[in-house]
């Protein structure tokens, strides 16, 4: 498979929306995703702290010949460090991150009021969140689709024996059983549903910056009694959201690795990391036969 080189189109497309042809700048810039998105789907990515480490420590020559901001190249190499002697990036570690549209002036922290290399405004500057999972979708849309997991679930692991939900398949994430993954996703559910209660609770809720990788609860359980719990768990917490007030969707939580988050943001990282791993689990599940 052809990997395109991004930049050509990326020039296109910001041409295009200088020149104010803007869906022309939509499509290619779409086309850039769906062919980096193929070429990572298709390829091997780092499967280890130690692979990232290594591979980001052979990037950092090219971010500083690239002559990227040494403020942010510094941050760079700072988190890898951090990688590698197994602790979490937290957020004082990587502040909040303003790059200029206009130049590619970096700013920390808050978007200036004007850029000081181009006199750009401060809505010139793209703030980048920590991950496509914490950008909100419209809250009846993550509800909805939250809902329909128990069944999907419940489909994934129907008339399988037990030597099958345990046999682990190699992918771009690694070996994973169809237990393990599914397991996952229940040890996530209480996670969600456990910060859930937290909003509710609390005015600022102090949210747990526990990885989920992190989670082995569902270690003692059958495919059948995942799949139960998960049901359960979800159902019981998709009630309880249901019956929010509308201001407490936008309740700010402090977690340690994101900084400030929404109850909006929380819900829809959850939702999209659980539908980011119904491709893995579909994989496989149909390697199993």
């Amino acid at each position: 498979m052809t990997t395109i080189d991004p930049v050509p189109l990326f020039r296109l497309s910001r041409a295009a929306a200088d020149l104010g042809h803007y869906n022309l700048a939509k499509l290619l810039s779409g086309a850039v995703a769906s062919s980096l998105n193929r070429s990572f789907f298709a390829d091997s990515l780092p499967k280890t702290d130690r692979e990232l480490v290594e591979a980001v420590a052979a990037l950092e020559p090219l971010l500083s010949d690239a002559q990227i901001d040494r403020s942010l190249r510094e941050a760079i190499e700072h988190a890898r460090s951090l990688i590698a002697a197994n602790q979490l990036v937290l957020y004082p570690d990587s502040p909040p991150l303003y790059v200029c549209r206009v130049c590619g002036e970096v700013a920390w922290q808050a978007a200036p009021d004007h850029c000081p290399r181009c006199g750009a405004g401060a809505l010139a500057f793209q703030y980048f969140l920590p991950a496509f999972y914490l950008e909100p979708e419209p809250i009846t849309m993550v509800l909805t689709q939250m809902s329909r997991t128990p069944d999907w679930l419940d489909n994934i692991l129907k008339g399988l024996s037990p030597e099958q939900t345990t046999r682990q398949v190699d992918g771009v994430e690694g070996s994973w059983s169809l237990l393990e993954a599914a397991g996952h996703l229940l040890d996530t559910q209480e996670l969600i549903a456990q910060r859930v209660r937290m909003f509710f609770d609390s005015d600022r809720p102090d949210l747990n910056a526990k990885a989920m990788w992190q989670a082995v609860e569902s270690a003692k359980f059958t495919a059948g009694e995942i799949a139960t719990n998960f049901r359960r768990s979800r159902e019981s917490m998709l009630s309880q959201l249901r019956a929010a007030p509308p201001e407490l969707w936008q309740h700010v939580g402090q977690h340690a690795e994101f900084g400030p988050v929404t109850l909006q943001q929380q819900c829809t990282y959850f939702a999209k990391h659980e539908q980011w791993h119904m491709a893995q689990i579909t994989r496989i599940r149909q390697a199993l036969g």
